[in-house]
Formats: C-alpha cells, structure tokens, sequence
C-alpha cells in the first residue's frame, strides 16, 4: 500500500513538474522571440500565449495531480483542509523546480541570440542595463509605484484570479463546465485577460513559482543578485511575486468560501 502511495505522489510531483514549466516554456519562451528575434509579438499576443499555456497545462496535469501549478494555489487549499499537508512541500518544491528547469531550457535555446543582443547593444550582465533582458524570464515592478502600491496590485489581482478559478470549479456552479471539460479554457481566458488589463499598470506573476524559479536560475547565469533586487537596491520587491499571490490566494479563496458555497468542491 505505501508503495502505491509513494509512487503515486512521484507521479503527481512529476506532473506538476512538468506542467508549471509548459507554462513557462510558452510564456517566457514567446518573450524571448519577441525580445530577441525579428518576430514581435504585441501585449495581446503575449498575453494570448500565456493564457493558451496555462490551458495546455491544466488539460495535462488535471486527472493526475489537480493541476494546481501554482505554490499559492497549493498552500490555500492546505490552509483549508482541501489538500493532504504531505504533499504540500512536495508539490512546491516541484513547481519551482519546473520553472526554473524550462527557464533554463528557454535559456539555452535562446543563447545565442541572447548574446548577441547583448554584444551588439553593449549590455554588460549584472548591471541595471541587463534587467530588460532578465524581465523575459521574471516579473519586476513598476518602479515608478510605492512598494506598497505594486503589493496591493498583486494581492488584489491574484485574489480575484483565485475567486473565480474556484467558481470555475465548483460543482454547485452549472454543471455544464465539468460535462463539457471547458473550465482550463475559461481559466486561460481568464490569464489572458488578467494580463493585458494589469501589465500595463504593473507587472504581476500570479504564481510564486512562475517568478522564484527563473530568478533563481538568473542569480546563477550571471545576473547575481540583481535579479531578485531588479536594480532598485530595495530587495523588499523581491516579495511582491513571491508573497503576495499567496497573500492574495489566501484572500480570494477564503472571500469565495464565505460567500459562496464551496462544500462541494474537493481536491486529490
């Protein structure tokens, strides 16, 4: 029996793996080509491309793991009693390790390309000149905003992603989401839109592990610790993608709980 258990999570560990990096492949992958190719891609294009990935990645990792892909979404629903508490760090720790390998491989496929741009635009790695390269691999804040004001934007817009994602899901909700399998597309459109009508105003992840894996790997490739500080000398803003989708999260899920109805709705 505990075989079973232990390879079961193995292969939920995997999936969730392997599904937050699909999103990062997609989404840094198309902010790569834009930045450092001739093919240019618009905000609704790039916002597009994410949404489509996040949908990709849910329809792959659902039936096996719950597509959580997502350490805030983990830790809300261990918070409330959704989810068995030993698999919380297991899935965290997959998730960031999924960003960060499929960051590297992004890297590596960009290589090329990426030094060339900085050859040819004479842009030293590790300085603030380089931050709009490392901004294709990870999110950083709109400077011109207070801290407070970009922290508030990111909990803000992560609790009212996590809110209707959980509508979504619910089974007490039109039964006609879960029979015709349209949820991940709903939720992808949802990404999209989150997108292209907040990065305007700010930079947000969403997704802890979406912004903590890369600028992992970033500190590692030359860009040291800049690429948590983003330049700014202030390394409070490295928690804004990093706490606050869970602060975020946490509000959205527990707001939804309160006033509607999600007694119904379980995770594996």
């Amino acid at each position: 029996m505990n075989f079973y258990r232990k390879k079961n999570i193995i292969k939920q560990c995997f999936v969730e793996f392997f599904g937050t990096g699909l999103i990062i492949f997609f989404g840094t992958g198309c902010l790569a080509a834009s930045k450092l190719t001739n093919v240019n891609f618009n905000q609704f294009e790039i916002s597009c491309i994410w949404g489509l990935g996040v949908s990709i990645s849910i329809y792959f990792s659902s039936a096996i793991s719950g597509a959580h892909l997502n350490p805030a979404i983990t830790i809300f629903f261990w918070l409330s009693s959704k989810f068995n508490k030993k698999k919380v760090l297991p899935y965290i720790i997959s998730q960031i390790l999924g960003a960060f390998f499929f960051t590297m491989l992004i890297y590596y496929l960009y290589y090329n390309s990426l030094v060339s741009f900085e050859i040819n635009n004479n842009i030293i790695r590790g300085t603030q000149e380089s931050i709009n390269l490392a901004s294709i691999f990870c999110t950083y804040p709109n400077y011109n905003n207070s801290f407070i004001r970009n922290c508030m934007i990111e909990i803000f817009t992560t609790a009212l992603f996590v809110m209707i994602l959980l509508q979504f899901n619910n089974k007490k909700n039109n039964s006609f989401l879960h029979r015709s399998s349209i949820a991940p597309i709903l939720i992808g459109i949802l990404v999209f839109m989150i997108n292209i009508s907040i990065s305007p105003l700010n930079n947000i992840s969403l997704n802890p592990a979406r912004d903590l894996g890369p600028k992992i790997f970033l500190s590692l490739t030359g860009w040291g610790i800049l690429s948590f500080t983003g330049g700014n000398n202030n390394f409070l803003y490295f928690l804004i993608p990093t706490i606050g989708p869970i602060l975020g999260a946490n509000l959205g899920g527990w707001a939804h709980k309160i006033l509607i109805d999600t007694s119904s709705f379980k995770m594996k």
